[in-house]
């Protein structure tokens, strides 16, 4: 593992049922070494991309351009991530006066990059351990 920090889940997620599934995500293009990361994983699509329901939560204090999160204790299931580089540490991803992120972000399945990504396109489905990789994209 990198010198990521992980964290346990904000107090604003949502129970799950404990399971024995883990995933190890791999960040690439984290603009060293300014801020912290912040992962969000949901199950949910009404939940998607909200402050308050998602499944997991990390927060990552970033040492180097790549950092590595690992989530454990999911059951089986269609899940979702969402992450991005609070580079200013204010707790919220910033915006250009068109809605277009700041600051680098990225979802599983590398999807977005160009707009607004539904929960379906970065959903993968957990039946077994897994290693993901997600990209940052910055402007």
């Amino acid at each position: 593992m990198s010198g990521c920090v992980s964290h346990q889940a904000p107090s604003s997620s949502v129970i799950v049922a404990e399971g024995s599934l883990s995933i190890v995500v791999k960040v690439g293009g984290v603009k060293c070494c300014d801020g912290v990361l912040r992962l969000a994983v949901y199950n949910d699509p009404s939940s998607w991309m909200s402050e308050h329901n998602m499944v997991r939560g990390r927060l990552g204090f970033i040492q180097n351009s790549e950092q590595t999160f690992e989530i454990h204790g999911l059951p089986e299931g269609r899940y979702a991530i969402a992450i991005y580089q609070d580079t200013n540490s204010n707790n919220k991803l910033d915006r250009w006066l068109w809605s277009v992120p700041k600051e680098p972000y990225g979802f599983s399945n590398n999807v977005g990059r160009y707009g607004p990504v539904s929960f379906n396109k970065a959903a993968f489905n957990l039946n077994e351990d897994l290693d993901i990789s997600i990209e940052l994209n910055s402007w």
